[in-house]
């Protein structure tokens, strides 16, 4: 890149818009939020023309432990030396190393993993085991709920601009209210094959159920042989201050999902582990799951260095999650006519402005001070905070202050 010429979001779209779907870009542009990416390090953007921003959003917890963490890096450049990606129907040291990590470090009798690539793909795939398992066919997932925007998992996702251009979706999904085991008491039954839950409702209003939730949802699986399938892609790999955001509620799936920050941001990487009689069904022909770049060995370096990274980190998280939720809640007793409320599980905080167009402005303003958040794609009066990691007490300072005068432009 130039110096004397960086790439500003206007000459980005000068040069290459039309190569992309240009209404996505307008959307984005609308929002006062194209930016066009530079570098990354630690907990650190920096845009095309050098600007530094804070980076509390980390894509949805992708880049929970920052930017091109060094032990994640390294783990992906060694490897890269002496092993190239690998073949789906092959099998590796460095694939048999991570699945046996993943039994070791998930709760209870999840034993047997999935390779897959994304977050969507591992929950669509979960779908069709527990309908292979079960020989049902009903879904039960939580109203307001966020799973990706594949097949299957477009069909949990709220009507609404994200879903219902994409009509008919994949049939019978019923939804249920989050956090309510009486609406599952109520709707689940013989032929339900699967309950579908985050560990806290990541979208919408970052809803976190009440105490003995989950151990009643476990019992109403139990009772009518329904499997249990937590999404882990946002809740897992330390971000409510557990390795699995399941053990955050002591409640053991049959299947569990995670992507994300399952590989450090440095390598696409998910994965479904379940308990092992989820495949009783399986039968004998092994095209019945495949995917063509799941879990390359190179991957598997760099997502088993994220497990260990992230293990780590583990001690100090409630600490550094106290310190932000003190900042928040000072912030919001200075602003409670613009910071309505804060919500936090773990190193996950919810923050709910008045209306859309308040929470767009708060969005903008934080943006333009260099602060990186991201609102619920579901309501934009509520902003969620996925921090880093390895945010230091001085990266906390620094978010305090430039909320104070983003909250203080609004008010």
């Amino acid at each position: 890149m130039s110096t004397d010429s960086p790439l500003t979001p206007e000459r980005f779209v000068e040069q290459y818009g039309r190569y992309f779907n240009s209404k996505r870009i307008e959307c984005i542009q609308n929002l006062d939020f194209l930016f066009v990416e530079g570098s990354a390090e630690g907990p650190y953007f920096y845009d095309s023309t050098g600007k530094q921003y804070l980076d509390m959003w980390c894509m949805g917890g992708t880049f929970s432990l920052g930017h091109r963490n060094p032990a994640v890096v390294s783990a992906a450049e060694a490897a890269m030396a002496d092993e190239d990606f690998g073949s789906l129907f092959f099998f590796s040291e460095a694939k048999g190393e991570l699945a046996r990590r993943l039994a070791d470090c998930t709760p209870g009798r999840l034993e047997t993993t999935h390779p897959v690539v994304t977050g969507g793909e591992a929950i669509d795939l979960a779908i069709k085991v527990a309908r292979g398992a079960t020989k049902r066919t009903e879904i039960l997932y939580a109203d307001q709920a966020y799973h990706g925007c594949t097949g299957f998992a477009l069909s949990m996702m709220a009507p609404g601009d994200m879903r219902d251009y994409a009509e008919p979706l994949v049939p019978d999904f019923t939804e249920v209210r989050y956090g309510d085991a009486e609406d599952i008491a109520a709707k689940i039954s013989e032929r339900t094959a699967a309950v579908v839950l985050e560990p806290v409702r990541t979208d919408a209003d970052m809803a976190i159920p009440p105490a003995g939730y989950f151990s009643e949802v476990r019992r109403l699986c139990d009772e009518h042989g329904a499997k249990l399938v937590i999404d882990e892609v946002v809740c897992g790999m330390g971000r409510l201050g557990n390795l699995w955001g399941c053990e955050y509620w002591d409640v053991e799936p049959d299947m569990l999902v995670t992507a994300k920050g399952f590989s450090g941001g440095v390598y696409p990487m998910s994965a479904l582990v379940t308990r092992p009689e989820c495949l009783d069904f399986f039968g004998e022909s092994p095209f019945r799951q495949i995917s063509s770049f799941a879990w390359s060995n190179l991957g598997a370096r760099v997502s088993t260095a994220a497990l260990d990274e992230t293990q780590r980190l583990l001690p100090g998280l409630a600490t550094l999650g106290d310190q932000i939720e003190e900042r928040l809640l000072a912030l919001q007793k200075a602003h409670p006519t613009v910071l309505l409320d804060v919500r936090r599980a773990g190193m996950m905080f919810a923050m709910e402005l008045p209306n859309v167009e308040i929470g767009l402005q708060f969005f903008d303003e934080l943006f333009l001070r260099g602060v990186l958040i991201v609102p619920s794609s579901q309501r934009f009066d509520v902003m969620k905070l996925y921090p880093p990691l390895i945010l230091e007490s001085e990266q906390v300072d620094t978010f305090a202050d430039r909320m104070e005068a983003s909250l203080a432009a609004l008010a």
